[in-house]
C-alpha cells in the first residue's frame, strides 16, 4: 500500500473538526479494508458499485478517527455523506440535505474510447479523464476520491490513489441533470470548471511517480 504526497495546507470546512491526520488515517484504513478483501470480489462487481463501496469505508473510517465529532449521514439518500454528531437528532426531511458536513464521491476514472482493459486491471497508465458524479447540481462541498486496482500476490485489489477537496464548487460547476424519466437514477456529471476547483485542493496523491505525474497533468498540479 502506498505513502502519500500530501497538501498540508488543505482545511476542511465541513462543520466539524477535521484535521489532516484524520483524513490520512481514515485512508491507510480504508485501504487496509480493502486490501483484506478477496480479489475475486472485485471481478465480479462492477466499477460503480466499488466505487461506492471505498466510498462507504472510508465515510465510517473518518467518522470513527474523528473524535465524536462526525458520523455517517443515517439515511441511506442524506446528503451529505457525512454530518456532524449533532446531527443525530435530525429528522430524515432535514438529513435529506443538511446545511453542513463532507460529501465524498469516488471514481475510477475514464480512458480513451476502444480502450480493452481486462476487469480489475491496474488502469493509471491509461488514465485519460476524472470525473465525479453527484445526484444533483446542488453539491457545493465536495471530497473526491479516485482509485485504481494495484497487483498484490492474491490478485488485483483496490486503493485509493489521490483525494481532492473543494468547498467553493457552484451549481454551475455541474452539467445538466440526466436520467430524470423512468426508473433511471438522476445523476450530473461534474464540468471542467469545477475539476479545476478540485485540482488546486488536492489533498492525497499516491506517493509514485507515474500517479503524481498523471494527476500533475489530468488536474494541472504543480507539487
Amino acid at each position: 500500500m502506498p505513502d502519500y504526497r500530501i497538501n498540508e495546507a488543505i482545511s476542511f470546512n465541513c462543520g466539524f473538526q477535521l484535521s489532516t491526520q484524520t483524513v490520512i488515517d481514515a485512508i491507510h484504513s480504508t485501504n487496509e479494508v480493502l486490501q483484506a478483501l478477496p480479489a475475486s470480489l472485485f471481478r465480479s462487481i462492477d466499477y460503480k458499485t466499488t466505487s461506492a463501496m471505498i466510498g462507504c469505508i472510508l465515510c465510517e473510517n473518518i467518522a470513527q478517527s474523528s473524535n465524536g465529532q462526525a458520523i455517517v449521514n443515517p439515511i441511506e439518500k442524506g446528503h451529505p455523506d457525512l454530518v456532524p454528531a449533532s446531527a443525530v437528532g435530525a429528522t430524515e426531511e432535514e438529513l435529506r440535505n443538511y446545511p453542513v458536513g463532507l460529501e465524498v464521491k469516488c471514481t475510477i476514472g475514464g480512458v480513451p474510447k476502444g480502450t480493452v482493459l481486462p476487469k480489475a486491471a491496474p488502469r493509471i497508465d491509461y488514465l485519460s479523464n476524472v470525473t465525479w458524479q453527484a445526484h444533483h447540481q446542488e453539491v457545493t462541498e465536495l471530497f473526491g476520491i479516485t482509485f485504481d486496482y494495484i497487483i498484490t500476490p492474491s490478485g488485483n485489489k483496490p486503493m485509493i490513489t489521490a483525494t481532492f477537496y473543494s468547498d467553493c464548487i457552484t451549481v454551475s460547476d455541474w452539467g445538466a441533470v440526466s436520467g430524470t424519466e423512468g426508473r433511471n437514477t438522476k445523476v450530473c456529471g461534474m464540468k471542467v470548471s469545477g475539476k479545476r476547483k478540485m485540482g488546486v485542493g488536492w489533498f492525497a496523491i499516491a506517493n509514485q511517480q507515474k500517479y503524481l505525474d498523471k494527476y500533475a497533468q489530468l488536474f494541472s498540479i504543480t507539487y
